[in-house]
């Protein structure tokens, strides 16, 4: 039987691409990690996550705290997944596409959070937290094709929206609404999903940055920040 927060997510899918077979592990549920059993999880794999044992370093609590005490001042928070379409080049030369692919997205959604961001507070702006990601084996894995595109690579990103953002409506809304901005023909974003997150805030990090805990990713490749600086407005 579904849940029902199955129902609030958001796929904007780009329908001019070819028909890639390209799947993620469905990230966060609404309450956090650990997925419920609509996933393509075990009981096994669901009930004794590997990377949440694995020690947490500073940074990962400092991402943490930094989530959690803006959405304990009111912000919305996000879980904004981004599948892309295969890329030529070198792993290196992926990630920086994808990269500005992200940037793109972010100084998109800026202008429709504040209406003048270059001249915004960075309280008034919204935070972009994330991290790419490789598919994760998993014992049953025949409800999840894995990623097939760019070697699996894939993006996690939390999106804080401040209380003061100018949205009407959810990001979820935004995201559907403005689907043409986003997934277009000329650019490689092959799917977008959206969830929001209400708790269990710093097992999602967690869950974002698992694969640079288990050292398959560097921490200086799989990390994205946004904004980094007034020029990414």
């Amino acid at each position: 039987m579904r849940h029902a927060t199955d129902r609030i997510w958001s796929t904007i899918a780009n329908n001019h691409q070819p028909n890639i077979s390209s799947h993620i592990d469905h990230p966060i549920r609404q309450a956090g990690y650990p997925p419920d059993q609509s996933t393509d999880e075990t009981n096994s794999t669901r009930d004794k996550p590997d990377y949440p044992s694995l020690p947490k370093p500073d940074w990962l609590r400092g991402y943490a705290q930094l989530v959690t005490d803006r959405v304990s001042e009111g912000w919305s928070c996000y879980m904004v997944t981004i599948l892309f379409s295969q890329l030529p080049g070198s792993r290196q030369a992926i990630l920086h596409r994808m990269r500005d692919e992200v940037a793109r997205v972010y100084s998109t959604l800026v202008t429709d959070v504040h209406r003048k961001p270059k001249n915004a507070r960075p309280g008034q702006l919204p935070v972009l937290i994330g991290a790419f990601d490789l598919p994760v084996y998993k014992v049953d894995r025949s409800n999840a094709p894995p990623v097939r595109c760019n070697g699996g690579l894939h993006l996690h990103t939390l999106v804080l929206i401040p209380p003061s953002a100018r949205l009407k409506g959810s990001l979820v809304d935004y995201f559907q609404d403005k689907q043409d901005l986003y997934v277009r023909l000329d650019k490689p974003i092959q799917r977008i999903h959206v969830q929001p997150i209400v708790d269990g805030h710093d097992r999602v990090v967690d869950y974002m940055f698992k694969n640079v805990l288990r050292r398959r990713l560097s921490y200086d490749d799989a990390l994205v920040v946004l904004p980094r600086s007034r020029t990414e407005l």
